[in-house]
């Protein structure tokens, strides 16, 4: 992918350079990457490439996560999913015979794990992984970044490290002051680590409904300088700062001709073709 975006002549620019774009009268096309949560093969597998190419950059960590405090539930949770033939706890326990079972299972216990403090998060993660021989503890806890991981990328000058909450919830379901506390917790713990205070904030999962109203005030008051969704739109000058969209690169669309699509602004074409025509 970096191979084709540069031989078409297109920059890969940090995030300080995407968002200074924004507020000048360039309208040129750019491309900026991102990686949510703080994944060990961003490490890996990214980093290396990255490096290769010296392409910047940004990851938002879930400060929890790298702690080994909060877990990455879902992440055992589709593994256990994809090979088992049942899964659950007691009365919950469902029968996988299918696609749809495999759907209908993740997001019934998604949501359970969405809906719980990160103490809750860690004891349900225990009792599935006694109940269920495919969920792993280890997937849930050791498939983070180490800090020590994070302090070399950032030595690099490659990587820009930003803040995406402590345990990962959605912000939609939090009091102000739960709000308060993911923010500026996780603002602070990358700061201790990286060596500098994060100006970019991501949320998690990132649509507005789990988003909420209030997290973007919160946000901008912890002192980030802009903040970004996961709302599936190309990047526009006058955007609201802090909520900023971003394209998940999906299995389905990591290709080029998608890349290319993209890039050429037909998507958002369409998009808007497609409101007009049901208004």
């Amino acid at each position: 992918m970096l191979h084709h975006i540069k031989g078409r002549g297109i920059p890969v620019v940090s995030l300080d350079e995407c968002v200074a774009r924004l507020d000048s009268n360039d309208h040129s096309p750019f491309v900026c990457l991102t990686f949510d949560d703080g994944y060990r093969d961003n490490y890996d597998v990214a980093y290396p490439v990255l490096r290769s190419h010296a392409a910047p950059a940004a990851i938002f960590l879930a400060t929890g996560l790298l702690d080994r405090t909060s877990p990455m539930w879902w992440h055992p949770l589709e593994r256990a999913l994809a090979v088992g033939e049942n899964f659950g706890l007691g009365a919950s326990r469902h029968a996988i015979r299918s696609e749809t079972d495999r759907r209908h299972v993740y997001a019934e216990w998604a949501d359970r794990f969405r809906r719980l403090d990160p103490a809750g998060k860690v004891r349900l993660v225990e009792d599935l992984a006694e109940a269920n021989p495919h969920f792993r503890r280890s997937d849930a806890f050791e498939s983070a970044l180490s800090w020590d991981m994070v302090d070399e990328m950032a030595r690099s000058g490659l990587i820009t490290f930003g803040a995406h909450t402590v345990s990962h919830p959605v912000m939609a379901h939090l009091s102000e002051s739960d709000l308060i506390e993911e923010v500026g917790v996780s603002r602070d713990r990358c700061a201790a680590r990286v060596g500098r205070e994060p100006r970019y904030f991501a949320y998690p999962f990132g649509q507005p409904h789990e988003t909420g109203p209030l997290a973007p005030r919160v946000v901008a008051q912890a002192g980030f300088s802009a903040a970004f969704t996961t709302q599936a739109t190309t990047l526009r000058s006058g955007a609201d700062r802090f909520r900023l969209p971003r394209i998940m690169l999906t299995q389905q669309t990591q290709n080029t001709a998608a890349i290319d699509a993209y890039l050429s602004g037909l998507t958002e074409l369409i998009k808007t073709l497609g409101v007009r025509s049901h208004g």
